[in-house]
């Protein structure tokens, strides 16, 4: 009796033990599957990318040169499209800063070098459009860890140079 109730005591732990490996394997399987599933839509969603640099609007009133100015790039849902924010833009001495966003840019790859271009485009500023400053004649360059870029905001001629930011 004693060595039936000891074998059945024995059996069950086997059982027990079994399920249990078999749900840490299934687990780890699920944490590596989710683990692999992250990282690949980080590697495949490098969607912004970060400059400092030198912003200068030549206002009506006089140049307004803005140093350690930062950017960002970011690519839309499509692969030819960009916007770009400048964070505490200031385009004229008594102006106050503000981000300013300049959306549809397109862009095209050539050797090497992203060329971005926008004929015209509203930018926006404090949760609003801003068509008094229409942006035109947008051109610009991305190569390497640079960037520049030229427009207009209204009639105020403005460029910026910089180079990446590590984040």
């Amino acid at each position: 009796m004693k060595k039936s109730i000891f074998l059945l005591l024995a059996l069950m732990a086997a059982v027990i033990s079994c399920d249990k490996i078999e749900t840490d394997d299934e687990n780890k399987k699920d944490a590596t599957e989710q683990n692999d599933s992250i990282q690949n839509d980080s590697i495949q969603k490098i969607d912004t990318l970060y400059f400092s640099g030198i912003l200068t609007a030549n206002a009506s009133s006089g140049d307004c040169v803005t140093p350690d100015t930062k950017i960002s790039v970011n690519y839309t849902d499509k692969a030819d499209s960009v916007s770009i924010t400048i964070f505490k833009a200031k385009l004229a001495q008594r102006m106050p800063t503000m981000d300013i966003i300049i959306p549809g840019i397109s862009i095209s790859n050539k050797d090497g070098i992203t060329e971005m271009t926008a004929e015209e485009s509203i930018p926006l500023a404090m949760g609003s459009e801003f068509p008094a400053y229409k942006v035109t004649g947008f051109t610009g360059t991305y190569a390497g860890d640079s960037i520049s870029f030229s427009l207009k905001f209204g009639q105020t001629p403005t460029s910026f140079a910089g180079h990446i930011q590590v984040q």
